[in-house]
């Protein structure tokens, strides 16, 4: 109030609301006193806003903002001292006491609102209204409820341990005395207690059916199929990044099998994936991208191979691909990046045009996250509308050493199409790349090894008369008796536990042989990695050009690949 009085130009009044909080009753005295200098306030108040209002106008016609921004002060100043004489008239004439005349002044300064009783609120006990009082009772009530809740806990706890530790030790089993039988399973009609728990998953070699819960298409010739175990949601195996699966399915009356590496990890075990590309020449591939459907099954046996990572024995991996021979990279990927594996992951792909380039959002996504994980990619060609920053072209030695720094001190594996792996490893064994640090497997047809032809005989000697003679003979004899003595043309290939026998052409392997006469032997890849077409040679020599799947114990027992195995000798295998 004295600031406000110096901006009027006047004395500085005597705070008028301090001095209501003093008085503590209204005198005669006191009343005229404060209605004078309540009236003071208005009349001041008034002609100091007349004032500024003036001076406001003058301002805003001179387009004087600083003006303005002064006469809107004095505006405030004046019309707050004429409020305040006027509450104090009003309280006045209300009869108010003079503390209550300061409290509804300081409220209404304040814009607090007056902290007055609902009419129809009526007071319950300890001076409360009933709504709080109810309101306050049932929380005491719930309170009340939870500590009676907690000391009944405690009491059962207290009995529980009680029981446990009371209760006597059970009698040893005397020694060779069998386990006493588990009780009775309830039978059918009895209503279980909780669901039958899910059975692990087995270890080693597995066949059976899965069904196809989703199609997933990852390029215009690839997709994606996800299998589940019909009856449970856990698969019903265990594998290692880098093994596959075989397949096997009745298409137009023949029994055909294909083998196909997994794609997701052994982290996820509720499914397991494989990726697979329509061959146009190939059997099973038609199959399931034209004829399988979501919610058909297939019959499947594994996991097998011996192309597998875990992580384990190196501290760092290549992965070298060509085509749909990343997917069982991508399993190793996946599960590394799952497990957080601390190692660097150096993935080399060569694709045939951006289009066919298998998942290549979900490796920018995992290159993202993961800044061990190295990818490098070479196309053959650009697709039309697709954006691509990579390389170009075949995958050349250059682009390798650039991908991977120090690559003859690093393990890797290489998977893809025949021709491109030969590739390959020249262009490794040029990088020094021991061959003891790559493993390898194939996709698509094994060509083979024809045999080396067999050797020709010497000449003979110059012919006495005698031979002469003797040769004269022999040409009385019949061509056919003179083949006879000469030996077959081509060798044989028996079968000891079949009793069957057929010609072995040089062009053909034991497994196409025994396939031709109906000698059943188990295959899956025809390409010499999975294993499955193992076989025992009992008699004579062959040549395989692959042998991934042969273990040094294999070899040393005479195990060969059927699908590889050629001779241009007579052999006796174990079928």
């Amino acid at each position: 109030m004295e600031a406000m009085g110096r901006m009027m130009g006047g004395p500085p009044k005597k705070q008028l609301y301090p001095q209501l909080m003093e008085l503590p009753a209204m005198t005669p005295e006191a009343r005229a006193r404060i209605e004078a200098d309540a009236r003071d306030r208005v009349n001041a108040g008034n002609a100091a806003l007349v004032k500024a209002y003036d001076d406001y106008h003058r301002a805003m016609m001179n387009n004087d903002t600083a003006a303005m921004s002064a006469a809107v002060t004095r505006q405030r100043a004046a019309l707050a001292e004429l409020e305040s004489g006027t509450a104090g008239l009003r309280a006045l004439a209300e009869g108010q006491a003079p503390r209550q005349i300061a409290l509804t002044w300081f409220r209404d300064q304040m814009n607090l609102a007056p902290a007055e009783m609902p009419a129809d609120a009526s007071v319950g006990p300890f001076g409360l209204t009933w709504f709080h009082f109810v309101s306050m009772t049932a929380v005491a009530l719930f309170a009340l409820t939870l500590a009676a809740m907690a000391a009944g806990r405690h009491r059962r706890s207290i009995a529980l341990v009680s029981r446990l530790t009371s209760a006597p030790p059970a009698a040893p089993r005397p020694v060779g005395q069998p386990i006493p039988a588990p009780p009775p399973a309830p039978s059918r009609t009895a209503e279980p207690t909780a669901p039958p728990p899910i059975a692990p998953p087995k270890s080693g070699t597995w066949s059976g059916a899965m069904r196809v819960s989703a199609i997933h298409r990852e390029t215009p010739h690839v997709k994606t199929f996800r299998l589940v175990a019909p009856e449970g949601a856990r698969i019903p195996f265990t594998f290692v990044p880098g093994q596959f699966l075989t397949f096997s399915a009745a298409v137009d009356g023949k029994t055909i099998r294909r083998s196909y590496s997994i794609a997701s990890p052994p982290t996820r075990t509720s499914y397991v994936e494989i990726t697979v590309k329509r061959e146009d020449d190939g059997e099973f591939s038609r199959y399931l991208h034209d004829r399988v459907s979501v919610g058909d099954t297939l019959q499947v046996r594994g996991p097998s191979g011996a192309f597998t990572f875990d992580g384990g024995n190196a501290d760092s991996i290549v992965l070298i691909a060509g085509g749909v021979g990343i997917t069982p990279m991508m399993c190793v990927i996946r599960y590394l990046t799952d497990m957080t594996w601390p190692g660097e992951i150096f993935l080399v792909c060569a694709v045939r045009n951006t289009e066919e380039f298998i998942f290549r959002e979900e490796l920018e996504y995992l290159q993202r996250r993961w800044p061990k994980l190295h990818v490098a990619a070479a196309v053959a060609a650009r697709s039309e509308g697709i954006a691509w920053m990579g390389l170009e072209g075949q995958l050349s030695k250059d682009a390798i050493v650039h991908a991977v720094p120090g690559i003859d001190k690093r393990r890797i594996h290489l998977c893809g199409p025949p021709p491109m792996m030969d590739a390959i490893r020249r262009v490794l064994a040029e990088l020094g790349v021991p061959p003891d640090q790559i493993k390898t497997e194939a996709f698509g047809p094994a060509t083979g090894l024809v045999p080396p032809p067999r050797p020709s005989p010497p000449p003979p000697p110059p012919a006495s008369v005698t031979q002469l003679l003797q040769k004269i003979e022999t040409d009385d004899v019949p061509s056919g008796a003179r083949e006879a003595e000469a030996g077959p043309a081509t060798a044989t290939l028996s079968f000891a536990r079949s009793g069957k026998a057929a010609p072995l052409p040089p062009d053909k392997t034991v497994l196409e042989v025994a396939e031709s006469i109906g000698v059943p032997i188990d295959y899956s890849c025809r390409v010499g990695t999975c294993g499955i077409c193992k076989t025992k040679l009992l008699a004579g020599q062959v040549t395989m050009e692959v042998q991934d799947a042969l273990t040094d114990e294999d070899k040393a027992s005479n195990v060969i690949l059927a699908c590889q195995a050629r001779s241009l000798g007579n052999v006796t295998v174990d079928a």
